[in-house]
């Protein structure tokens, strides 16, 4: 690639080529900031603008940044606003779960869909609305390794397969070895072997399956084989050999590797030391990979300055949602491990069985309702009903909702998030200015939930 020469060439460390190669990949449509989906196709972006009051700091419409940040390139919408979504695969995910102001997802999102496929272990709320459901089996069900490798642990893992599948379950790795012969099978039927993408690019579809196979080298019942082979030609963990890593589980990390997840940590890893990130600058003197070449605080962009945030600085919390006297809050949910064992009764019986929110009494008694009353929370974005749970641990004028629970364990299946409206901030879609454009895990629109104003009363 003559741009890594050219960049070299311009004192460029190995760190911003990572970041160029993902911020032109991002600038180019190749990869998609996924919120921009949920903004400017699910609706989310319409219940800003109509609200726009909501946050005093804003100097103008948002409209107006909106459309500027676009006319400019500095955000990249996916697909482009004259066309709308039309299929969509979820894999690893929860849209309609995760997504904030998810009715607005409903109403706006999914009925652009003509396909909606979820590839899941289990019946997710996402799944329950798709058309298809590819399931896909569970983690000890098959052998497998992550690569995403990141210094929050000082491990790469394996997960060694200690049962068949169940059923019709298939390994991810089955799943779309199926779907990419299907894919060519049908170019083939068709007479549409290839296809030429967005860039004038010609893309073979009949040759799709030998693409993901490596031309058979990689079979579809072979995930073992593709995991092994990925972890002996992983370059940043100890080579203790494939049958080793399986026995003892674990590798160690050997350095940071280079990941756009793990790479900005910027320093030596040494087996059984402390990881003590940013050396690589703070020590080796390297550059660090900003506009300035310096660790910068003072952002010197247009945007930053009218929106008076070019220094950190506080801001309290946008009326979110509408002029409501209690902030709703939020953290990990304790007997769920993430959302995947939400609806397990186990864990179901060491709390309370069903969703709760979390007033503290000062704002129960004001609001004539008691531990264990089904009440009901709004604001102007949307409703929920849950049951009440009063705690001394909440102080007044919040309420607190755990995050795993899914659609359908609410009545009428209205998820705690359609009451939040994620806000969107404008200097969220700046770009154009060193550092500051979006790449593939940063610098674009992000969901927020934390502080959305609502009310509770007792359900009718």
């Amino acid at each position: 690639d003559p741009r890594f020469a050219a960049w070299k060439e311009d004192g460029y460390t190995n760190e911003m080529i990572l970041y160029e190669y993902t911020k032109q990949a991002v600038a180019n449509g190749a990869v998609a900031v996924t919120s921009l989906l949920h903004y400017f196709h699910g609706g989310l972006l319409e219940v800003s603008k109509k609200n726009n009051s909501w946050d005093p700091c804003l100097k103008r419409p948002l409209a107006d940044y909106v459309s500027e940040s676009l006319a400019k390139g500095w955000q990249n919408v996916v697909p482009p606003l004259n066309k709308s979504p039309r299929a969509l695969f979820q894999i690893g995910g929860n849209i309609f779960r995760r997504g904030r102001a998810t009715n607005q997802l409903f109403e706006n999102l999914l009925p652009k869909l003509k396909l909606l496929v979820t590839v899941d272990w289990r019946m997710s709320a996402t799944a329950l609305y798709s058309d298809y459901i590819l399931p896909t089996c569970g983690w000890y069900e098959r052998t497998s390794t992550s690569l995403l490798g990141s210094t929050h642990s000082p491990f790469m893992q394996v997960n060694g397969k200690a049962a068949d599948p169940l059923y019709e379950s298939l390994s991810d790795w089955a799943i779309f070895v199926r779907l990419a012969r299907v894919l060519a099978q049908r170019a083939g039927e068709r007479n549409t072997p290839a296809y030429k993408d967005k860039d004038g690019k010609e893309r073979r579809v009949e040759r799709v399956a030998d693409a993901v196979t490596c031309g058979g080298i990689y079979e579809e019942e072979d995930e073992e084989g593709v995991a092994r082979d990925a972890f002996v030609n992983c370059g940043n963990v100890e080579p203790i050999g494939w049958e080793a890593f399986k026995e003892n589980g674990i590798a160690p990390y050997t350095n940071v590797g280079s990941g756009v997840r793990c790479l900005g940590n910027a320093c030596d890893i040494k087996v059984g030391e402390p990881v003590v990130p940013l050396t690589w600058h703070v020590q080796k003197k390297e550059p660090y990979p900003t506009l300035t070449r310096r660790m910068q605080f003072y952002i010197d962009h247009e945007w930053y300055r009218e929106l008076d945030e070019q220094l950190p600085t506080h801001k309290d919390c946008p009326t979110a949602g509408g002029d409501y006297p209690l902030q709703l809050t939020g953290g990990h949910a304790r007997w769920s491990v993430h959302s995947d064992w939400v609806d397990d009764a186990v864990m179901l019986a060491l709390q309370r069985g069903e969703p709760a929110v979390f007033l503290s009494p000062q704002d129960a008694e004001r609001r004539e309702v008691r531990d264990g009353d089904l009440v009901a929370v709004y604001n102007d974005v949307g409703d929920f009903q849950v049951r009440l749970t009063v705690s001394s641990a909440v102080r007044p004028g919040q309420a607190i909702m755990y995050h795993s629970w899914e659609n359908y364990q609410f009545d009428g299946w209205r998820h705690f998030k359609s009451v939040m409206a994620s806000p969107l901030n404008p200097i969220e879609m700046v770009g154009g200015y060193g550092h500051i454009r979006p790449d593939v895990v940063s610098l674009g629109p992000g969901p927020n939930d934390r502080g959305t104003r609502v009310e509770v009363r007792k359900a009718a």
